[in-house]
């Protein structure tokens, strides 16, 4: 088992040494330049630093890099989305509030007829309660939405 890794570590610095190609710089009389591998009468050996090979990044690496991107942004636009509906919600609600007033709206003159007045009172306090059951509900899904 030694002798065979020992035989594979020789072959490959052999194989090693034989792929590092010289190259050459050669300057022609109307005075282009030329790099080769072929050396020629006014060619001068150029020293040049190993190539260093950086491995990529495996592909499956950048994928859940890409896929974990994307669900951070949707969840941004989730977020973003509940906390503009609870703003809208609230601001509605206090709209809703101010027009009740606890229970003594002003009366519109198109309520001449007190159950019609009544009944806009009782409409109120029903949005007021559906409001106010839609912002708990708002505000319960924003809880549930992953932090940061």
């Amino acid at each position: 088992m030694i002798i065979k890794n020992s035989l594979l570590l020789v072959v490959l610095i052999f194989f090693s040494v034989q792929l590092q190609a010289e190259v050459y710089k050669q300057i022609d009389a109307n005075g282009n330049i030329t790099y080769t591998n072929v050396p020629s009468g006014n060619g001068k050996k150029l020293d040049l630093p190993a190539i260093v090979v950086v491995p990529s990044t495996k592909s499956e690496e950048i994928d859940d890099r890409i896929i974990k991107r994307r669900e951070s942004f949707k969840i941004d636009d989730l977020r973003e989305e509940l906390y503009r509906k609870i703003s809208d919600e609230e601001n509605r609600l206090n709209e809703v509030k101010n027009e009740y007033k606890n229970g003594e709206p002003d009366r519109l003159g198109s309520e001449r007829n007190y159950q019609r007045y009544l009944n806009r009172v009782e409409r109120l306090r029903e949005e007021i309660n559906v409001r106010e059951r839609n912002l708990n509900l708002l505000r319960e899904e924003a809880r549930k939405i992953p932090s940061k």
